[in-house]
């Protein structure tokens, strides 16, 4: 696209502007995160259910009549979540949080067993620097009181009805409108770059549209698959186990291996062997989500290098907390299909201005 000296005047204009915004959004985003949220998270659900609604809208049945079948099916699911699921997992926290000084009280005596093992083979230099004891007592304070915050979280939130509402409500606008949404958009871009902005847009819906539901889809099975597990094998508390584990594997790398590590150290307060068994169990759910699960629901990667997606982790869940860890990988990958875009847009502009007058003597 050749961009005439105006249109490359506008296009600079608005890049910083856009810049600008941007800037200013960070800096206020952890004071009006609490207002933010909703809205950001129905956009979230709006996105990840347009699919279904075109899905319906493909065999013939009208937006309207599409988007009230997939809102009432959703709110089935929620419903029998929330009667059959979410009252034993508050009662698992609640009693996971009761059980933490037997924990520890249980723990003590594998500590004592390592102990007389250093005092066994005199190693009285390692004993003043590895006081057992004392770091898995701190380290089960440490852990009852993130699950106690958790259980205060949870029981403190349950009580606000108004983002209850405001969530599906905003969510249902956007997938009834989403055209009025996207021509509102539309109205705000100059005239010259909405091709640009619409190919911008269908960039970013392939590049991580299909890693949003297929990691979702994803993180369900191994949350499903590692509780069941966890129940068989008898370990207590296989609900909060499940939810950690497809909590977890939302997260890419080393998402997986915390949430081993966490379960490991729930399993061991039981029993060794019963540590040992979820582990290999988490192994093979694990094997079979990457190896067979990913390939099948993922519709390709975002193109990113492991190295930004590891730092966009970390960026992200520094500004938006877990839910930017969630969402890292995608939100990366939007900056990334952005910037091939003003980089391109960049280029052309250089491209264009006039060269130079050159000299002859």
């Amino acid at each position: 696209m050749k961009l005439s000296p105006e249109k490359k005047r506008i296009f600079i204009t608005n890049c910083v502007i856009m810049a600008f915004v941007i800037v200013i959004f960070l800096m206020i985003w952890p004071t009006l995160s609490s207002m933010f949220m909703p809205f950001f998270l129905a956009i979230i659900f709006a996105y990840l259910l347009n699919p279904l609604v075109r899905m319906l809208e493909g065999k013939g049945i009208k937006r309207g009549l599409s988007v009230t079948i997939v809102v009432l099916a959703l709110l089935a699911i929620i419903v029998l979540a929330f009667l059959s699921f979410v009252p034993n997992l508050i009662s698992n926290i609640a009693s996971l949080v009761a059980n933490i000084p037997q924990m520890i009280e249980s723990l003590s005596r594998y500590t004592n067993d390592i102990q007389d093992f250093i005092a066994k083979y005199n190693a009285s230099g390692m004993s003043q620097y590895l006081n057992l004891e004392q770091t898995l007592k701190t380290l089960g304070s440490t852990v009852g009181q993130m699950l106690q915050g958790l259980s205060n979280f949870l029981i403190a939130n349950s009580g606000q009805l108004m983002n209850l509402v405001i969530i599906p409500l905003v969510m249902i606008m956007l997938l009834m409108d989403k055209e009025v949404f996207t021509n509102a958009l539309m109205y705000l871009v100059p005239i010259d770059f909405r091709d640009e902005i619409r190919k911008m847009f269908c960039d970013i819906d392939m590049v991580i549209g299909g890693f949003i539901r297929g990691q979702g889809l994803m993180s369900i099975l191994a949350g499903i698959l590692t509780g069941v597990g966890a129940s068989v094998i008898g370990l207590p508390y296989a609900s909060i186990i499940g939810v950690i584990a497809g909590v977890t594997t939302m997260i890419p790398y080393f998402g997986p291996a915390v949430g081993m590590v966490v379960i490991c150290v729930m399993a061991l307060f039981t029993s060794p062997i019963l540590m040992v068994y979820i582990l290999i169990w988490m192994g093979i759910v694990q094997v079979i989500c990457g190896n067979v699960v990913a390939p099948a629901l993922m519709s390709g990667d975002v193109g990113l290098h492991p190295v930004l997606i590891i730092f966009s982790i970390f960026f992200f869940g520094a500004m938006f907390g877990g839910l930017g860890m969630i969402l890292a990988v995608p939100l990366m990958g939007t900056v990334r299909v952005v910037m091939k875009y003003l980089v391109a847009g960049f280029a052309q502009a250089k491209a264009d201005l006039p060269s130079a007058p050159k000299n002859e003597d």
